[in-house]
């Protein structure tokens, strides 16, 4: 049995717009204060609050969601918070989504601007900020392990994360260029699967 048929938690009905718009509000304001290490550090704690607290959508609709945010231009924290608020609360949601995420770390950015020049030579200054590194790659790992599990160990998908890891890490490719041909690849290999009877795409 693959991790696709995996029982998923329920979605939860929608609240009110009003109500839903201020959860937004104070999950993304969570997230744009406390969040180090960029937009993949962000996933874990999306799979925490948005499907296991809130129970919003499932993790497979959030993984949905996390790869077309990366797969469209722009930081990946931005799209998929835009993608999110538009799922829960339309327009308005992905507007108050956004811009919860994104003020926190603007206000954060000025405050530390106006004195770094002042601290950066700072030893005590220089060693929280290598903590924050250190902690930020730990959660960037067990975002991706979380993502991971979610996915069909197939010998296709498992050869496509090789080489995507491989291209990556050890070639100057950029990313971009992964990304489209990963998402090519699977058109291609969405028309073979449905040309030979299975429109569904799902492997057997």
């Amino acid at each position: 049995m693959t991790n696709a048929h995996k029982p998923q938690l329920p979605v939860a009905e929608k609240p009110p717009l009003l109500r839903t718009l201020l959860l937004l509000t104070l999950v993304f304001g969570k997230f744009g204060a406390l969040t180090f290490g960029g937009g993949y550090a962000i996933v874990a704690l999306m799979e925490e609050t948005i499907v296991q607290k809130y129970r919003w959508l499932t993790s497979e609709e959030l993984l949905n969601l996390i790869t077309i945010g990366e797969s469209t231009p722009g930081p990946i924290a931005v799209n998929t918070a835009t993608f999110i608020g538009y799922r829960l609360g339309g327009l308005a949601g992905s507007i108050v989504a956004v811009t919860a995420l994104v003020f926190p770390a603007w206000l954060i950015i000025v405050l530390i601007s106006t004195c770094y020049l002042t601290l950066r030579e700072n030893v005590w200054v220089a060693a929280a900020l290598n903590g924050v590194r250190l902690a930020a790659i730990v959660l960037i790992l067990r975002a991706c392990l979380k993502m991971g599990k979610k996915l069909e160990r197939t010998p296709i998908n498992l050869c496509i994360l090789t080489v995507a890891f491989l291209l990556a890490v050890f070639t100057p490719v950029s990313a971009l260029y992964i990304i489209t041909a990963a998402l090519l690849f699977g058109i291609v290999q969405f028309g073979i699967l449905a040309h030979k009877g299975n429109p569904s795409g799902e492997a057997q």
